[in-house]
């Protein structure tokens, strides 16, 4: 998508009411092969029956309005073999210009396929998958709960790497999600995707909600904030590109940097940074169609599509969400979730300073470096593994 698709949203800085979801997170199925000690939902009982079908999916989309930011998580998203499909309709019916796919990467030919049938079909999407890693080997296959998941992830995203060469606007990285079960290692496991995977991108969820074992929360967040320190430094030095692929990716990389300070001011303090914008331009919907304000209030349900004829907007403009959003805004909600802090960042005019001051050391770095003769690639060099590592 151009840089026009995206500028549309701007005035929702300003003004936000009536908005429908410019984030909006569809948890498309609460199905996983993993049994992540971390997961933020560990505590919800998980009924993988009753799904939305693509056709009810795509009446509750045509009752939409444009969104920015298109997320199917789960579970684990891949379990649905009609995903392709739903990023399909939320694309041409709510036009949604940015889509991104979390994964355990444990099934890597059934990603790929996936993946490729959506950059088919929606040649001008911006589509980006993450592909979770969270330790070395034998640590991350222990909190996941699945032997031999490291290797399969890997493999996942390195056939995902291989598809960036033939798909301009299609990128992937890893996401490390932060717990008490991984902070000692969090250095040497970048060292590691460094050197021997090759990464050019490596994001971080921290640790939130109601994990099914509550002792990862127990986390250090000084662990936390030099992980990010590392990270924010070899995104300077550019041996990490970040994100480099669509319209404002500067603006993007810019966000990851503020946005990490103010997830560990709040953790650090414990309580209210900025405002949260969940209800309004944040929307979150669960697999039977529940509609949320967001994926961590998932008590506060607004009501189900089904109940409305799939109207979403009939919920979303209901008396009942307005309750929400009042409570949201009354009680200054908070907390560390990182993509609504993305909308609670660059829709929020008091903070956008502090993204354009990121955005023009990234830029001068840049700059800097091709004044020198540089050239900036979109990875570091692979060592050679050992056999044993091999």
């Amino acid at each position: 998508m151009s840089s026009l698709h995206y500028l549309k949203y701007a005035k929702r800085i300003f003004y936000k009411r009536g908005a429908s979801p410019l984030y909006f997170v569809y948890f498309v199925t609460e199905r996983c092969n993993a049994r992540c000690k971390h997961c933020l939902l560990g505590q919800k009982r998980a009924d993988p029956t009753g799904e939305l079908t693509i056709d009810e999916i795509a009446k509750v989309s045509a009752s939409m309005g444009d969104m920015l930011f298109f997320t199917p998580t789960g579970g684990e998203p891949f379990l649905r073999r009609d995903l392709s499909e739903i990023v399909h309709i939320f694309h041409v019916n709510n036009h949604a210009l940015n889509v991104g796919i979390p994964t355990n990467g444990s099934m890597p030919g059934r990603v790929l396929n996936s993946v490729k049938t959506m950059l088919e079909e929606n040649p001008d999407l911006d589509l980006h998958i993450d592909v979770s890693i969270d330790g070395l080997p034998e640590l991350h296959d222990e909190i996941r709960q699945v032997p031999g998941l490291f290797h399969r992830a890997i493999e996942t995203y390195k056939a995902l790497r291989e598809l960036e060469h033939f798909y301009p606007k299609f990128s992937t990285c890893i996401q490390v999600t932060v717990s008490a079960f991984n902070q000692h290692q969090l250095l040497d496991l970048y060292d590691y995707l460094k050197r021997k995977v090759g990464v050019n991108t490596v994001f971080t969820l921290l640790t939130r909600g109601e994990p099914r074992d509550p002792a990862a929360k127990n986390f250090d967040i000084s662990k936390y904030e030099e992980f990010h320190r590392v990270l924010e430094e070899d995104n300077k030095r550019l041996i990490l590109s970040g994100y480099y692929k669509m319209p404002f990716s500067d603006v993007l990389n810019a966000k990851r940097i503020v946005r990490p300070r103010i997830i560990a001011k709040t953790v650090r303090e414990n309580r209210y940074q900025i405002p949260c914008y969940a209800g309004t331009l944040g929307g979150a919907m669960f697999s039977k169609g529940q509609v949320l304000p967001c994926e961590l209030r998932w008590r506060d349900v607004i009501g189900n599509v089904r109940d409305v004829d799939y109207d979403f907007m009939k919920l979303w403009l209901s008396p009942k969400a307005d309750e929400i959003r009042q409570d949201i805004r009354k009680n200054k909600c908070f907390c560390t979730y990182e993509c609504f802090l993305t909308i609670n960042i660059l829709f929020n005019p008091l903070v956008l300073p502090r993204v354009g001051w990121e955005w023009a050391q990234l830029k001068w770095a840049k700059l800097r470096y091709r004044l020198a003769g540089g050239r900036i690639t979109q990875a570091p060099p692979v060592e050679e593994a050992s056999p044993e590592n091999k």
